[in-house]
């Protein structure tokens, strides 16, 4: 089988060989193109150290100087190219120490995690192939290179790993690996939250989401929640995210259905950035309120779910409560006719402000609030009453009264 390389790689193959060094891509990019994929990047290993690497390309980045990464910057497209390496002693569950340049492709690919990810070729030698991936490949199984105890002890983030690319390629998970995962699981308490949010990330909107049970056969999941225990139906939930569009902040409020009012501090606990906090959290607070078919109950979710959102809030309805997809298509139609005619249903559309109310004396503070609130649902019921003349008139009396 040749492989069908992009020509600015081919350009720095070739320039790596005819300075007299050896150079593969490796990793990733093969294993996509043996699955039909196309690679989203395109990595490059070589004999050349940084420096000599360096040497031969007029424009370059030192972007893991220390581990023996460059960046190539050809045609605006950027491109990894490494040493071969080994790695020393792993102290922190997570990164070598130190990292030793070796000039044998074998010697680098023996230090990889997964078969499927040690596999090397360039054009003029094909594929160098020592641990079997393409043959796990074809048989659509996770194995790691060598012992997988090692291998996760090494970096724990691994474990996620093995499950993630479950999610993602479709394949099975080895036996032995999966008894490795449940040995050390508890070593990926070692791992930074950013890593782990990332690979959940890439689990949640993954082709094959199924592969999350992995995470709950393993013990894996305590550990990706920072302690918290699963207490979801995890099989309920693959069912449903199989169903969900793959939106990230969708398929995690399934996920997270069952916390409650705890779905912000895990978010936070995972490094998710303040605007997912905001929509997942919400999500979750507001998909098991029911939702009346009349204008003035969907108004009143309108008052919480940001129109941007809407339509996505009630995909997750329909998932978790029914199959009746003609009723929420009923409440979607309506809510967009709510949008498209401009009827209030939040403060800052009401006719009436704050200073409004102090003009007729109604205090600042819990009083003002309140008023601002009532007139709100009045509103929201009798839309035509959103005039200032009228909304004050209605609040003179009540003070008057």
């Amino acid at each position: 089988m040749n492989i069908n390389i992009p020509h600015q790689v081919n350009f720095i193959i070739d320039t790596l060989e005819s300075a007299g060094y050896e150079a593969f891509i490796v990793g990733g990019c093969v294993r996509d193109v043996l699955r039909n994929v196309i690679p989203k990047d395109w990595d490059i290993a070589t004999s050349a150290t940084p420096t000599q690497a360096k040497a031969l390309f007029s424009r370059t980045v030192d972007t893991g100087i220390k581990h023996g990464t460059i960046t190539v910057l050809l045609d605006r497209k950027h491109y990894e190219v490494t040493t071969y390496r080994i790695d020393g002693e792993y102290l922190d569950s997570r990164r070598p120490e130190t990292v030793e340049f070796v000039s044998n492709i074998e010697e680098d690919l023996s230090r990889r995690d997964f078969t499927m990810n040690a596999i090397a070729y360039n054009p003029s030698e094909g594929f160098i192939d020592p641990f079997l991936g393409q043959e796990d490949i074809n048989k659509k199984i996770i194995r790691c290179v060598g012992n997988p105890k090692q291998r996760f002890t090494e970096d724990a983030l691994r474990m996620l790993r093995a499950v993630r690319f479950s999610g993602v390629t479709g394949f099975d998970i080895c036996s032995q690996l999966l008894k490795a995962i449940f040995k050390l699981k508890h070593n990926l308490a070692n791992v930074s939250p950013e890593r782990i949010r990332e690979e959940l990330g890439k689990l949640i909107t993954s082709p094959q989401p199924g592969a999350v049970e992995f995470l709950h056969t393993t013990g894996l999941l305590p550990f990706v929640l920072g302690g918290r225990n699963y207490k979801g139906d995890i099989y309920e939930v693959i069912l449903w995210l199989k169903k969900c569009p793959t939106i990230e902040t969708m398929r995690m409020a399934l996920f997270l259905h069952w916390v409650g009012e705890d779905c912000e501090n895990i978010l936070r606990s995972l490094r998710f950035d303040n605007k997912s906090i905001k929509e997942i959290s919400l999500y979750v607070r507001m998909l098991h309120m029911p939702i009346k078919h009349s204008r003035y109950e969907i108004k009143k979710i309108l008052r919480h779910i940001p129109p941007d959102i809407f339509d996505n809030f009630l995909t997750l309805k329909t998932i978790i409560v029914t199959d009746k997809e003609e009723i929420l298509g009923g409440i979607r139609q309506e809510a967009a006719d709510i949008i498209r005619k401009g009827d209030c249903f939040t403060l800052r559309d009401l006719a009436i402000s704050g200073n409004d109310l102090a003009a007729i004396g109604i205090p600042k503070g819990k009083k003002m609030g309140v008023a601002l609130e009532d007139m709100l649902d009045l509103v929201m019921q009798y839309p035509n009453l959103n005039t200032k003349d009228s909304l004050l008139e209605i609040l003179q009396n009540r003070v008057i009264s």
